[in-house]
């Protein structure tokens, strides 16, 4: 049997690329596509568990380079013609497509398909169209989206069968598709972090993570600590960095570390009181690797973290985006502290693990795969 995988398109290794290095260490593909490769060949390696593999891309978007996000308005075109490129070339018996876009519509004949769907599908022009046109921009786009949400829609119905990453979006999968979808959560590494050996209540900060984006609202959690008076570390890069140390000038309260590696970010978190999360996420790793070490979560109370947090045992919610609301999330945390147990935080993580993942997954294939 010939088995294929498709990604959307590689650029940068990040929580996408990490399911994608746990579907690669259960399955031994024989072709790879993608409709963009732009990716550095080292995070390729550690992608691919060491292998440097063959990526067949869309001869449509190869000459934009790292552009070719431009060409979002051509992506019906680019799909079609991509399974029309491989069609005459490959023959598969099994598809297991990684989809935040467009890699559920990939179909160049009567195989299987399975597609993970990493995310709510399609951002661009669903729920985050205001950002990423805002505006006139936005009303001049207006067209395209349409046209491109009753193809995204229609390339939905193209996989045999849907996984879902999480029960956040498999509702919203049904909502706007129309269509039925199972749920396996993505994998974490829990063995990449240690237990925290210091008393939680012990600890004199807080801690955060993340690509300082301005979706992911760090400028409520800098603006609640500094009202607070406590101590956070802001961990990270992007393009809000400097906004948000402007808005924290004058507290010597909130620390800004930059990027740091993966050894120095476990080690602030295990160290950490509370680690603070303040976006919506389908899934959202970084609460789950944070209770991986035992320490307690604070949460925006929407998305995949009501699935991975259990309130008042491993984490507190703060169900809206709003600075009064993280105070008092924080304030509700400190008061009942006594009942946060690194070891009960750590247990639960456990079931979002890689090995957890990948035995979920097989039985999925052997069930649906005749």
């Amino acid at each position: 049997m010939k088995l294929a995988l498709i990604h959307d398109w590689f650029d940068k290794y990040g929580g996408a690329e990490r399911v994608i290095n746990s579907i690669d260490k259960c399955m031994s593909f024989d072709y790879y596509f993608a409709y963009a490769d732009i990716m550095k060949k080292k995070d390729k390696l550690i992608m691919f568990n060491g292998k440097n593999p063959e990526i067949n891309t869309s001869y449509l978007l190869k000459f934009l380079g790292n552009k070719f996000r431009f060409a979002l308005p051509f992506f019906p075109l680019v799909t079609k013609n991509f399974n029309s490129q491989n069609r005459k070339k490959y023959s598969v018996d099994l598809v297991i497509s990684s989809s935040w876009c467009l890699s559920k519509g990939f179909r160049i004949g009567n195989e299987t398909h399975i597609c993970y769907i990493q995310a709510r599908n399609f951002k661009y022009v669903w729920d985050e169209y205001d950002n990423y046109f805002p505006g006139i921009l936005g009303l001049m786009f207006l067209p395209f989206r349409k046209y491109l949400q009753r193809f995204d829609k229609k390339m939905a119905k193209n996989p045999d069968y849907i996984i879902a990453n999480s029960i956040y979006v498999q509702n919203w999968i049904e909502k706007n598709y129309k269509v039925k979808s199972s749920v396996i959560y993505p994998p974490v590494s829990i063995e990449n972090f240690n237990l925290r050996t210091i008393n939680i209540s012990d600890s004199e900060y807080y801690v955060t993570v993340g690509r300082l984006v301005k979706y992911k609202r760090f400028d409520l959690l800098v603006k609640a600590f500094i009202k607070l008076n406590k101590k956070l570390i802001v961990i990270g890069d992007g393009p809000e960095k400097s906004k948000l140390e402007q808005s924290a000038k004058n507290s010597d309260k909130i620390i800004f570390t930059g990027y740091l590696s993966s050894t120095e970010i476990n080690n602030y978190i295990t160290n950490a009181k509370a680690f603070v999360f303040s976006s919506l996420e389908d899934f959202g790793i970084a609460p789950v690797e944070a209770q991986a070490c035992g320490t307690p979560v604070i949460a925006y109370g929407k998305g995949g973290v009501l699935e991975t947090i259990i309130e008042g045992k491993t984490g507190v919610f703060f169900y809206k985006q709003q600075v009064e609301n993280i105070i008092e999330a924080v304030e509700n945390f400190e008061k009942n502290i006594k009942d946060f147990n690194p070891i009960v935080i750590r247990e639960n993580s456990k079931k979002f693990s890689e090995e957890v993942f990948i035995k979920k997954l097989n039985l999925f294939v052997e069930e649906n795969i005749s």
